[in-house]
C-alpha cells in the first residue's frame, strides 16, 4: 500500500516536461505500431473466423490470440517497469494488463486486443493534446534565428547566432527575425516585438533604441550592436524560466498527487469484490478498464501547461505555478512610484518664458546647451524641441555639463546657463519667483559677454514625471477584483506622493523611504494579516519583492534584475496587464477545480456502470478516454478565452497621462 500511496509527481512532471524523452518517444511508437499491427491481424482473424471454412477456425483462433499478444506485451512491460521503479505514472498500464490477462484467461482474445488496442489510440490523443497545449511555449524556442548577417572589415557574412559575442554588429533586413539583444546604431524601423511583450501593435524604433531576440524586423535597415547572445537574451531567459515553472507546483497539485496515490488500489478493491459477488470476470474486466486515472492525473498540468502558454502570449511571465495561487488570494497591492505607477522619465510639463521671448524662442536658446548632454533634464528640453519641431540656432563654441548644477555654453562673448535656479542666482541672472510646481524647475538665461550688465533670464521650464495613462484603469480593475487595499511607496518628496495618491485614490502613502524600509512595509502589511503583492520595477524594490507573497516586476523585457527577482514579470511596460494576470490565475484554479469534478466524476459513474453490467469491457476501453478528453478540453479553454482589453477602456485611461508628478 505504501507503494501505492506515493504521490503521483512522476507523471505531473513528465506531462510537464515539454519535449519528451527518448524512451517516452520509443515507448508511444512500439504501442502504436504494435496496435496497427494487431488490429490487422485481428481483422484477417476475424475474417477468417466468419467466412473460412470450419475446419480453418482454430487458424483463426490463433491469429486473433497471436493479436492480442503483440498489443500486450508493450503494456506489460510497461507494467512490469512501473511496478519495478514504484512510479505512479503506470497506474493505467497496470489496469490494462490486468484487465487484458484477465480477457485471455476467460477466453476472450477479441477483447484481449481491442482493449489495448483502443486504450493506445486514446492515450495518443491525450498525448497529442497536451503538446498541443505546450506547443504555444516550446514555440518560442523556434523564433531564434537561424543565421545573422554579421559586418565585418571584409563585408557581410553569414554566422550561426550562437557565435555571435558581445559587440559584434549586426545586419538586419526587412523580413528578418533578429538574432541578438542589442542596440540599434544605425537605420530606423518598425519591430514585432509580440513574442517577448505581449504587445500586438508593432514599435518604433530608431538609433538608441533597445531591440530583443526573436523580435521580426517589419521595415527598414538595421544595424543593431549585440549586447546579449544565446540563453542570455531576453527571449533565452524567458524560454528558461518558463520550463522552470511548468515543473512547479501549487497547493492544489500536491493535494491531487496526496490523493492519487491512493486511486489504484481502491480500483483493484472495487474489482475484486464485482469478481466475487457476481463471478462475472467481463464486469471486472470493464472496472479495471473505466478505471484507468487518466483524467485525474491530468487534471492540474493540463491546466497550467495552458495557463502558462496563454500567460506568455500577452507578455506575462509566471515563474512558478505556485504563484497562481498568490495571486489568487492577494488582497493588497503595493505599488512603487517611479518607473511602475510613473513612467519613469522627465518630460516638460510646461514652458514660462520671460522677458518677451517667445516660447519658441526659449526652446531654441535651451537645445543649444542640452543637445549634447544626456542628463534626464536635458533629454526631456531636447524631446520637447523636437516636438514642437524647434532647431538649434547657432552651435555654441564650448558646452561644459557642471555637475549638479547645469549646462554652461559658450557663444562668442556670450554664456547660456541652464540648470538650477540657485546657480544662476549665483553667476549673477535674477530671477523672478518660481511658478507654483510640485516638481522639478531647469531655468534658462544668458550672461552678456561684457560685463556691463547683469544677466539676463530668458525662461524656465516645468518638469513632470508623468503618471502611466493606463494606472488609473487597472487600479481599478483590481479593486473590482478583491484588491481593495492599495499602498503607494516612494523615496520621492511627501508632497508629490500625496498628489499622485489622491489622484489614484490609494489607501496608504509612504514617502521619503529608502529602499531596504520598503521591505519593512511590506513587513507591516503581511504582519497584520493581509496577502500582499508589491509591484515595481525590479532594481530598486527588489527587496520588497523578494519579502512579498508575489512580487511582479514591470517592463522585465529590458532588465535582467527583474527577471530574476520577481515571480511575475510583465515583460511590457503596461499596468493594464496585472489584472489580466489576477483573472487568468483565478480561472486556471477553477479550471483545475473543475476538472478534478470531471475526473473523479466520469470515473465514479463509469466505474458503477461497469459494476453494475451496463458498460462492457470493449465499450469501458472508449468510456475511459472521455473523462481525460473533457478535462483537456476545458483546459484548453485557458488559451481560446485568453482575455484581450477592450480598446473602449484605453481613452478613458488615457486622461491620467495629463497628471504630472515629479
Amino acid at each position: 500500500m505504501a507503494h501505492f500511496a506515493r504521490p503521483a509527481s512522476a507523471h505531473l512532471e513528465r506531462t510537464l516536461d515539454v519535449p519528451l524523452t527518448l524512451w517516452e518517444r520509443g515507448k508511444i511508437a512500439v504501442q502504436l505500431g504494435s496496435a496497427m499491427v494487431a488490429g490487422g491481424l485481428l481483422a484477417v482473424g476475424l475474417i477468417q473466423r466468419r467466412f473460412g471454412p470450419p475446419e480453418l477456425s482454430e487458424i483463426a483462433d490463433l491469429i486473433v490470440a497471436l493479436a492480442a499478444l503483440i498489443v500486450a506485451v508493450p503494456i506489460f512491460v510497461s507494467a512490469v517497469r512501473g511496478v519495478l521503479t514504484m512510479d505512479p505514472n503506470s497506474f493505467g498500464d497496470q489496469l490494462v494488463a490486468l484487465a487484458t490477462l484477465a480477457a485471455m484467461a476467460s477466453g476472450n482474445f477479441v477483447t484481449a486486443t481491442l482493449i489495448p488496442v483502443i486504450m493506445n489510440l486514446g492515450h495518443f490523443l491525450e498525448e497529442r493534446s497536451i503538446l498541443g497545449a505546450q506547443a504555444a511555449i516550446e514555440g518560442l524556442r523556434h523564433l531564434h534565428a537561424r543565421e545573422a548577417t554579421l559586418l565585418t572589415p571584409d563585408g557581410e557574412r553569414e554566422v550561426d547566432p550562437q557565435t555571435l559575442r558581445r559587440g559584434d554588429v549586426l545586419l538586419v533586413r526587412p523580413g528578418e527575425l533578429i538574432a541578438a539583444d542589442g542596440e540599434i546604431v544605425q537605420g530606423n524601423s518598425s519591430v514585432d516585438q509580440s513574442s517577448i511583450t505581449g504587445e500586438s501593435v508593432p514599435a518604433d524604433i530608431g538609433p538608441g533604441d533597445v531591440v530583443f531576440a526573436g523580435s521580426l524586423n517589419l521595415a527598414g535597415v538595421l544595424r543593431v550592436r549585440v549586447t546579449r547572445t544565446g540563453s542570455q537574451t531576453t527571449l533565452g531567459r524567458v524560454v528558461e524560466l518558463l520550463q522552470g515553472a511548468e515543473q512547479s507546483k501549487t497547493p492544489v497539485l500536491k493535494l491531487i498527487e496526496q490523493y492519487a496515490g491512493y486511486y489504484l488500489p481502491i480500483i483493484l478493491t472495487i474489482a475484486g469484490v464485482v469478481l466475487f459477488v457476481t463471478r462475472d470476470m467481463s464486469r471486472a474486466v470493464a472496472v479495471l478498464v473505466v478505471g484507468c486515472p487518466g483524467a485525474l492525473i491530468l487534471a492540474g498540468p493540463t491546466a497550467m501547461v495552458a495557463a502558462l502558454a496563454a500567460a506568455s502570449r500577452q507578455g506575462i511571465l509566471i515563474k512558478s505555478t505556485r504563484f497562481l495561487e498568490s495571486l489568487c488570494d492577494a488582497d493588497t497591492v503595493v505599488l512603487d512610484k517611479t518607473g511602475t505607477v510613473t513612467l519613469g522619465r522627465l518630460e516638460v510639463s510646461d514652458v514660462h518664458s520671460l522677458g518677451g521671448h517667445s516660447r519658441q524662442d526659449v526652446l531654441r536658446a535651451a537645445l543649444c546647451c542640452a543637445h549634447a548632454s544626456r542628463h534626464p533634464a536635458s533629454r526631456a528640453v531636447v524631446h520637447a524641441a523636437q516636438q514642437e519641431n524647434v532647431q538649434a540656432g547657432s552651435q555654441p563654441g564650448n558646452v561644459e555639463e557642471i555637475a549638479g548644477q547645469g549646462i554652461l555654453a559658450t557663444d562668442g562673448d556670450d554664456r547660456w546657463l541652464l540648470g538650477r535656479r540657485e546657480w544662476l542666482l549665483d553667476q549673477g541672472i535674477p530671477l523672478p519667483e518660481a511658478p507654483p510646481h510640485t516638481g522639478s524647475v531647469v531655468w534658462l538665461g544668458r550672461l552678456d559677454g561684457s560685463g556691463r550688465k547683469a544677466g539676463k533670464a530668458y525662461g524656465c521650464f516645468l518638469l513632470a514625471d508623468r503618471i502611466r495613462p493606463e494606472a488609473q484603469q487597472a487600479l481599478g480593475d483590481l479593486r473590482a477584483l478583491g484588491l481593495t487595499r492599495t499602498v503607494l511607496l516612494t523615496g520621492d518628496r511627501r508632497q508629490v506622493a500625496e498628489q499622485i495618491g489622491r489622484h489614484l485614490g490609494v489607501d496608504r502613502i509612504v514617502a521619503e523611504v529608502l529602499p531596504e524600509e520598503k521591505l519593512d512595509v511590506v513587513r507591516e502589511e503581511r504582519d497584520a494579516g493581509h496577502l500582499v503583492m508589491v509591484v515595481g520595477d525590479g532594481v530598486n524594490d527588489a527587496l520588497a519583492l523578494a519579502r512579498s507573497d508575489v512580487g511582479i516586476a514591470l517592463g522585465a523585457a529590458a532588465s535582467d534584475v527583474a527577471l530574476r527577482s520577481a515571480d511575475v514579470a510583465l515583460m511590457a511596460d503596461d499596468l493594464g496587464r496585472l489584472p489580466m494576470a489576477v483573472r487568468l490565475a483565478r480561472r486556471t484554479r477553477t479550471t483545475i477545480h473543475y476538472n478534478v469534478l470531471l475526473g473523479a466524476g466520469t470515473s465514479i459513474v463509469f466505474v458503477w456502470l461497469a459494476s453494475v453490467g451496463i458498460v462492457a469491457p470493449l465499450l469501458a476501453a472508449v468510456l475511459h478516454n472521455v473523462g481525460a478528453l473533457l478535462v483537456i478540453t476545458n483546459s484548453a479553454r485557458l488559451l481560446t478565452g485568453t482575455e484581450k482589453r477592450e480598446q473602449a477602456q484605453k481613452p478613458a485611461a488615457a486622461a491620467g497621462v495629463q497628471r504630472e508628478v515629479s
